[in-house]
């Protein structure tokens, strides 16, 4: 009896020692869609100013416009410290011949019943871009987020992240000179 005590003060400090990405949630691999060429996802510091675009059935009313090309600063890495300045999504460009002019954009947040919706091209002749900018606090919300996009009934792709706190991820929550 004196040793379970042990074993687990060992196990939990070995759980403890493996890197966050080991310990995250389980994230779906990308799913794409025939009409879909590539997707890229990745995190990105996002302290620039953007424009504003309308999106009505969005939380906040609008979409953040990046007046550059997004470069992720992390590319390919799907678990993102929740914190202020720091955004993280995706990359697609429509498989050769295919356009789609009206395509449903969603986000899935943790602990909401419904995405937050907005109307996105996909083309086969440049990149679209759908990312979420963490501003305000109560935005910073742990767990899995989803990307998606529709048209027609058919969904194009998904590709999900795992937020998580700051304090799990310092090598990039700090990376940007913003603070949470």
């Amino acid at each position: 009896m004196t040793r379970f005590p042990r074993l687990t003060a060992l196990l939990l400090s070995a759980l403890l020692s493996l890197p966050s990405a080991l310990r995250a949630e389980t994230i779906a691999a990308p799913q794409l869609s025939d009409r879909v060429a590539a997707v890229e996802w990745g995190i990105f510091c996002a302290l620039k100013a953007m424009d504003r675009a309308p999106a009505p059935d969005t939380i906040a009313g609008w979409l953040h416009v990046p007046r550059d090309r997004i470069e992720f600063h992390w590319p390919d890495e799907n678990v993102v410290p929740a914190s202020i300045g720091l955004a993280f999504g995706i990359r697609v460009i429509a498989a050769p011949g295919e356009v789609t002019a009206n395509a449903e954009a969603r986000i899935y947040r943790p602990g909401r019943a419904r995405p937050e919706t907005w109307v996105t091209s996909i083309t086969d002749s440049g990149e679209v871009n759908s990312f979420f900018r963490f501003d305000e606090e109560d935005e910073l919300i742990p767990g899995i987020w989803a990307f998606e996009a529709w048209d027609q009934g058919t969904r194009l792709y998904r590709v999900e992240f795992e937020v998580v706190p700051a304090a799990a991820r310092p090598d990039i929550a700090n990376a940007c000179g913003a603070t949470s």
